[in-house]
């Protein structure tokens, strides 16, 4: 009986951003980044405020749907407000989720460099990655790669 190895899409692979320039959520000036932190502080204290017992139905609705991010959303990484000594991290952590995938961990090319190294490494060995594309800037080359993370939906 053989074995079926799951085939994964490349890091990266399929995920491109598009431009936003008239979309001001997602500028980068300064006055635009005070803007988002605001914003980011908001979710947050919003997020916090539905992880209560007993749930009134629509903050249980409300606690559901921001746990449950989905493409085009503006999403934060739910370490971003204690970011503050990374200022890049949390810039690059608020946006729009482009895509949340299993995908490998690293590239075909870095998979078989990898191999060449060491031989006795078997194609069942290779490890994927559950990633999150967010757009966090307005120029479509403004998306970041996430992984090892908990993105929310910000109620928009």
């Amino acid at each position: 009986m053989s074995e079926t190895i799951t085939r994964y899409p490349q890091p990266r692979e399929g995920i491109t951003g598009i431009e936003r320039t008239e979309d001001d959520l997602l500028s980068l000036d300064d006055k635009a980044v005070a803007r988002r932190l605001l914003m980011i502080g908001t979710a947050k204290a919003l997020n916090t405020a539905t992880l209560v017992g007993n749930p009134a139905p629509v903050v249980a609705d409300m606690y559901a749907r921001m746990c449950d991010p989905q493409p085009g959303d503006l999403v934060m990484e739910r370490g971003v407000p204690f970011r503050k000594s990374d200022p890049d991290g949390q810039i690059k952590g608020f946006g729009i989720l482009i895509a949340h995938r299993e995908e490998w961990a690293s590239t075909d090319e870095e998979w078989a460099a990898n191999c060449a190294e060491d031989p006795d490494v078997r194609e069942d060995e290779r490890f994927h990655d559950h990633a999150w594309y967010v757009q966090y800037g307005p120029a479509a080359e403004d998306v970041c790669r996430w992984t090892n993370c908990e993105f929310i939906a910000i109620p928009t």
